[in-house]
């Protein structure tokens, strides 16, 4: 009896062990336990057991020390346990994907094809293990997991230990068996640290990580009839997390990440070209199954198993990561000699907090399909499905059209074909169409990413020499204030990438990332921003030395295109200035920047980013004179940029896709998986904000209310790179030129057939898809590529077009003027200083040898236009001090415009005595100092100081008639074009800030056009 149980039990566990012999099994019949020393596991049951990547391999699998339990008589309801003493598990990373994993040997445990008693019992069995140790070892690095007291048991849809016919769900129209488990441990310790060795001297930090108890919930769908896994979930659940991080730490984690990140990537892609059809989909039960279920079982109770079972069902596979609370603390590694010896700020920390972290991961997702099913399915997802809905219909028509250009190509001459296209076809043109989707393998996948944070604060750079006090947050979401939904996220990202799970080679839809940014609140902090770019440089710098050290090839392929749509609510800039508790009490303190909605894209489905609305954009400005190629008059000049680039034509009216760069003949039509790819810097990005505004902040007297700078209005930019579009046509062009006669008669053909199709599409009532082959209205209108599009050395790097349909009002006090120059000075300080330590510390590519190439290290230039309907600036500024006795100032003869920037502080008649005692400077007045005293010490800060003569409530009291000034003073403006007008009272002393500038500076600027819109973009440009 002994020996039957012990050749059961080794029919069992000779899977998982290797030479597992009876005499090394002590077994206890009656009590039904049993022990079994130093075992060795096998490697490639584990791997397929695990489903580990095909970049991880498992080396050796020891066990010291095995116990099981048996309880004969209560198998149906109770598990066999397996306890484990200590195991220690061997492995290493490949450079080359191993082969995939087989199938789970616990589909086939009991030796028989259907899910039965046997298999029941085997999948009902729980695992206890008191020590597990991982070694992994990796080109670059070592790292170690340590887990104790590990549990694996089986649970019901509560997640809580039951009876175990409570842990699965069957179906029997269906076919399928749904099993629930638990994976729980009490700690984890995770070590790495970098190989020393006498060729790689490099100093690595190691990086330690001890977690508490965490767990991992499994869900598994299973066919009943062969036991295969058709789909599982499995989610990692983790608790309150705080790790600390030196900034050498942090270098060791991205060289480590660095250094496998291409055999990762490898090990992807076969995962996808290797994707069974029982993962990508759940086919539908036979019928020969209903008959046999219905038969046996009540139709009541299979609509209520049918029904639990819809409840918990796993529609696809997928993997999830949830972490309650994240708390992350980086901060300078002051032990250490730093290379950058001078550091600016020394000792800086800063905190990341994140609360409720959610990660998932869809690898077989139908593309196109509903994403209803996912977990924590929001009106995000739903609006991104939309989205990448209106970008599937657009590849599929542009396939179709690649299809008929393929066919057409190959039609005269069906012998010659090239051997790139032997993929697809070898006999005839016509099996260029796109295939059939016959089965779930010729349909089109994908594998989405989702990431969601439900709130989080990033708090600014703290030092040892401030004063302690609580930390200020630099980013934070602002979902409470606004009183937003809790269940909004402030984060959500979705990544999806698409693929043939046979690998087949056909165009393939891009890549697609969607975000969207709720309540978020941007306060720009000089002192942190310096300290993270000083931090992003010096990481930068490890890397490149790390890679060089292990010889990591770094891809100089250009960035494909990727479709991106940036949504943003209620979202919050806000940029702050330094000053004292002696500052004047209506002195602002901070300037803030808000839009209501915005939408930020690199396509052309979202409202107000459309092609049309890129063409009517173009049309407004054109009809400014000033915007044309042909002015030349003050400020602008024959040398000057032009404003109005042809690639936003071409773009406008479709003419820069790939279709369109096909049928003109610059590429040859082929239906490989890069067929209708467009580079990263072909890329035009459309931004378009409802309602944005500017307000003061922090004004003491202002009972902590905003102060409203520039009234709301509707917002529109858009932003190329006509440089690098030009140089990817110059290289079709280049290859263009090196083809045969043949294919240049060949191109000729195609040209007239683009030219009928041209003349057909234009009377048709609708337009169709937006592929790139329509054509519109002003088509015939636009030059040529080849004489509009040629590379000029006036053309800026960036070219970005801003137009305000709305009339534009701003209001400007005294006070918010000293502050607007004390903040322009702060920002140019901050530019000045980014600027110098990225000239520093610098990418090696960027300091190689920049005397030998002088014109690769040309300035990074942005041209600007600004289209504004009408604008309206109101300024309430001090009067100018006067000595008692003396004439209001706008009775002088000398006007502020033509007093070279001082005013006499005598007699209103202006004397040369006077003028010469008493002058004082711009800033001076500005801050309201008078000359009393006759010398001049300098420029003075553009800090507000009172005379002897201030009353103390007069500043009170111009605070108050401030806003009541501002409403009730005549303003001049126009609806189409209005001259730009600075309205003042009868108590206000101008002071013009540009009076320095010469009569003909003055008598040009009186010439130009009254519109404002060409009286800002004069200013811009």
């Amino acid at each position: 009896m002994a020996g039957l149980i012990k050749k059961q039990i080794l029919k069992h566990l000779s899977r998982f062990a290797k030479n597992l012999s009876p005499d090394k099994i002590n077994l206890s019949t009656l009590k039904g336990e049993g022990q079994l020393t130093n075992l060795e596991l096998d490697e490639e049951v584990l791997q397929s057991l695990l489903d580990l990547p095909t970049w991880l391999a498992i080396n050796r699998v020891e066990c010291n020390k095995a116990a099981i339990r048996i309880p004969w008589t209560k198998l149906k309801t109770h598990p066999i346990t397996l306890t484990l003493d200590k195991v220690v598990m061997e492995m290493s990373t490949c450079d080359e994907p191993r082969p995939p994993n087989g199938p789970s040997p616990i589909a086939t445990a009991s030796g028989q094809s259907e899910y039965g008693f046997a298999e029941k019992v085997v999948e009902g069995m729980s695992l206890s293990i008191n020590s597990i140790v991982i070694r992994i070892s990796a080109k670059a690095f070592n790292a170690s997991f340590e887990l104790s007291q590990l549990q694996v048991y089986s649970v019901n849809t509560s997640w809580s230990i039951s009876d175990l016919r409570f842990t699965r769900i069957q179906d029997p129209q269906r076919g399928e068996i749904l099993t629930f488990k638990e994976i729980s441990w009490q700690m984890i310790r995770i070590e790495a640290d970098a190989i020393q060795s006498a060729e790689h001297e490099i100093l690595s930090a190691p990086i330690r990580l001890i977690t508490n108890q965490s767990k991992i919930r499994v869900t598994l769908k299973r066919r009943i009839k062969d036991c295969n896994v058709v789909a599982s979930k499995l989610i990692l659940i983790l608790d309150d997390l705080l790790w600390v991080l030196t900034d050498s730490q942090l270098k060791a984690m991205v060289q480590y990440a660095k250094s496998l990140s291409e055999a990762m990537e490898k090990s992807a892609q076969q995962r996808k070209s290797m994707a069974t059809e029982e993962q990508v989909s759940s086919p539908p039960p036979s019928a020969q199954q209903v008959r046999t279920q219905q038969a046996s079982s009540a139709a009541e109770q299979t609509a209520t198993m049918a029904n639990l079972f819809s409840t918990y069902d796993v529609c696809e596979t997928s993997h999830h990561l949830q972490i309650t609370h994240l708390d992350l603390h980086i901060c300078d590694d002051i032990h250490v000699k730093d290379k950058v010896s001078n550091k600016r700020i020394t000792g800086g920390a800063m905190q990341l907090s994140f609360s409720s972290i959610t990660l998932d991961y869809y690898p077989f997702h139908r593309a196109g399909d509903s994403c209803d099913h996912w977990m924590h399915y929001s009106e995000a997802t739903k609006t991104r499905e939309g989205w990448v809905r209106n970008l599937l219909d657009e590849f599929h028509s542009n396939v179709e059209m690649l299809t008929s250009a393929v066919r057409d190509h190959q039609g005269p001459a069906p012998a010659h074909t090239s051997p790139q296209h032997g993929k697809i076809n070898t006999s005839s043109s016509a099996s260029f169409s796109p295939p059939l989707p016959q089965s779930p393998k010729t349909q089109l996948m994908s594998s989405s990413v989702v990431l969601r944070i439900a709130d989080f604060s990033i708090y600014q750079v703290s030092t040892a020499d401030q004063r302690r006090s609580s930390p200020k947050t630099m980013i934070s979401c602002n979902k409470k204030t606004l009183y937003l939904p809790p269940e909004m996220p402030a984060i959500h990202v979705e990544f999806t990438e698409y693929y043939f799970p046979d690998g087949k080679d056909y165009p393939i839809q891009c890549p697609n990332l969607y975000v969207q940014l709720n309540a978020l609140q941007l306060v720009l902090d000089p002192r942190s921003l310096v300290w993270i770019n000083l931090f992003a440089l010096d990481l930068r710098q490890s890397l490149e030395q790390f890679m060089e050290i292990y010889k990591l090839s770094d891809s100089q392929k250009p960035e494909e295109h990727v479709d991106v749509k940036v949504d943003g609510l209620m979202l919050k800039l806000v940029i702050p200035i330094d000053r004292d508790a002696s500052c004047p009490a209506d002195l602002p303190r901070s300037i803030s920047v808000q839009t209501s909605e915005m939408v930020a894209t690199n396509t052309r489905h979202p409202a107000n980013c459309t092609r049309s609305h890129l063409e009517a954009l173009l049309q407004a400005f054109e009809e400014q004179p000033f915007f044309s190629p042909c002015f030349s008059s003050f400020p602008r000049s024959s040398s000057s940029v032009p404003v109005l680039h042809p690639v936003f034509q071409r773009h406008a009216h479709e003419q820069d896709t790939k279709l369109h760069d096909i049928y003109r003949g610059l590429v040859v039509p082929t239906l490989g998986t890069d067929a209708l790819k467009m580079p990263a810097a072909a890329d035009f990005w459309a931004l378009h904000f409802a309602q944005f505004w500017v307000d003061y902040e922090g004004t003491r007297g202002g009972k902590g209310r905003p102060q409203p700078f520039v009234d709301s209005f509707p917002l529109t930019v858009w932003a190329g790179q006509p440089a690098k579009i030009v140089q990817h046509q110059e290289k079709l062009r280049c290859g263009l030129s090196s083809s045969t006669s043949g294919e240049a008669v060949a191109r000729l053909q195609r040209k007239r057939l683009l030219k009928d199709y041209y003349s057909t599409d234009a009377h048709d009532a609708t337009p169709p898809p937006s592929n790139g082959l329509h054509k519109p209205l002003s088509c015939d209108s636009l030059p040529s590529s080849s004489s509009s599009l040629s590379s000029s050395s006036k053309d800026a790097n960036v070219h970005v077009l801003v137009h305000v349909q709305k009339h534009l009002s701003a209001q400007v006090s005294h006070r918010q003027y000293v502050f607007l120059m004390q903040l322009q000075r702060s920002i140019k300080a901050l530019q000045q200083t980014l600027q110098q330590d990225l000239e520093k510390m610098g990418s090696k590519k960027d300091r190689k040898d920049p005397s030998q190439h002088p014109a690769d290290h040309q300035p990074f230039t942005v041209c600007l236009g600004l289209l504004l309907k009408s604008a309206e600036v109101s300024m309430l500024l001090k009067p100018v001090p006067r000595p008692e006795g003396s004439g209001s100032p706008l009775g002088s003869e000398l006007s502020p415009s033509e007093s070279r920037g001082t005013l006499d502080a005598g007699e209103g008649s202006g004397s040369e005595g006077g003028a010469a005692k008493g002058a004082c400077t711009v800033d001076q007045l500005l801050c309201g100092e008078g000359s009393e005293g006759g010398a001049t010490h300098g420029p003075a800060p553009l800090v507000p100081n009172y005379t002897s003569t201030t009353r103390p409530d007069s500043n009170h009291k111009a605070s108050v008639d401030e806003r009541t000034f501002a409403k009730n003073s005549g303003r001049r403006s126009s609806d189409e074009g209005g001259e730009m007008v600075v309205d003042g009272g009868e108590d206000v002393g101008g002071v013009d800030p540009l009076s320095d500038c010469s009569d003909k500076d003055k008598s040009a600027a009186a010439k130009m056009p009254q519109s404002a819109s060409s009286l800002l973009g004069a200013a811009l440009i």
